[in-house]
């Protein structure tokens, strides 16, 4: 049931809408809840795990099919690679963890997006991984309670 529950409240917190540059401050609720779920189950969540996400993640966006599938699935195996570990780590170093997986995930996509010449804003990368770093020990601290 918290599983479930978790992934509902990304996906309705990644629903809200947001208008006008509000937009670029609004973490990806779905990444964050993805690599929370990596790092404290890592017996149990896999890379399929992250696909799927990735796949829910293309179907609520509206991007092309594939485009998220690739991106969870790259940002989840760096969490899982070092899952042994960071349940060691402080919180702040988790916060410093999710900070550059995030920066990683943005580039990725604008990366992906360029190559089909798509106009991408690199300017609020740095923004939207601050936030996410900011948001994370909600995620951080109600996981740690269940695991």
């Amino acid at each position: 049931p918290a599983f479930v529950l978790s992934i509902f409240t990304a996906l309705v917190l990644q629903l809200i809408p947001v208008s006008g540059d509000l937009i670029y401050w609004r973490p990806n609720f779905l990444l964050l809840i993805m690599i929370a779920w990596i790092i404290f189950k890592s017996d149990q969540k896999s890379i399929v795990f992250a696909a799927s996400m990735g796949l829910l993640a293309d179907l609520v966006f509206g991007s092309p099919l594939g485009v998220n599938i690739l991106l969870f699935s790259l940002v989840g195996a760096v969490p899982l690679y070092f899952s042994g570990w960071l349940v060691y780590f402080t919180l702040a170093h988790r916060c410093l963890f999710v900070f550059l997986l995030v920066i990683f995930s943005e580039l990725m996509s604008k990366f992906l997006f360029s190559i089909w010449q798509a106009p991408e804003n690199y300017n609020y990368i740095f923004i939207v991984a601050l936030v996410s770093s900011v948001v994370w020990p909600l995620f951080d601290i109600s996981l740690r309670r269940i695991r």
